[in-house]
């Protein structure tokens, strides 16, 4: 696992080889940030789902001003907060060990940009996320979710979202939505 641009481009990140946790392809982490690229610095970004917390620490690479990172499995939270600690971003971070729907609930508003990479088999987490991200407030009026999901599914999109764009890369898939004006 790499950081494959901004200030630490090239710097590689400790990850261990364990199957329930799949890392963002390079591919798909350059596709994805060169939709959202210009909107990254100084942004308040939302990583869910974090796994080893890749996404987040691009984020931070290019510019982002805040990531917090939610992680339920203790030792990918370790890792994560490792890998902080390799790029120096300690301070502008924040890494919760806890179930992303109960942690959701501690968090307060205005993320400009929030990722979400649940388990693909677990369709009903990314309709359930969604609902709190609403129900909480989480997403600035003009902010953006990002989904990465196996490409041949269809989420199921709660009542007051919108589809901004969807691509598909080999079998990961990425959708981005907005709340829907007037449903904040």
């Amino acid at each position: 696992m790499r950081i494959i641009a901004g200030r630490d481009r090239g710097r590689r990140l400790k990850s261990i080889d364990r199957g329930d946790v799949r890392p963002t392809t390079d591919r798909t982490k350059e596709s994805l940030f060169n939709i959202i690229g210009p909107n990254i610095g100084g942004v308040r970004f939302l990583d869910l789902f974090a796994g080893f917390g890749g996404i987040g620490i691009e984020a931070l690479s290019r510019g982002a001003a805040e990531v917090v990172f939610v992680e339920r499995d203790r030792r990918n939270a370790k890792i994560i907060n490792e890998n902080l600690a390799i790029v120096g971003y300690e301070d502008d971070s924040q890494v919760i060990n806890n179930d992303v729907l109960k942690a959701l609930e501690g968090l307060t508003g205005d993320f400009d940009l929030i990722f979400m990479d649940p388990p693909y088999e677990e369709l009903e987490l990314y309709t359930q996320t969604l609902d709190k991200i609403k129900d909480y407030k989480l997403l600035h009026p003009t902010g953006i979710i990002i989904i990465e999901h196996f490409s041949k599914d269809t989420i199921a999109l709660p009542e007051g979202y919108d589809i901004i764009k969807k691509k598909k890369y080999g079998k990961s898939g990425i959708t981005l939505l907005k709340i829907r004006e007037g449903e904040e």
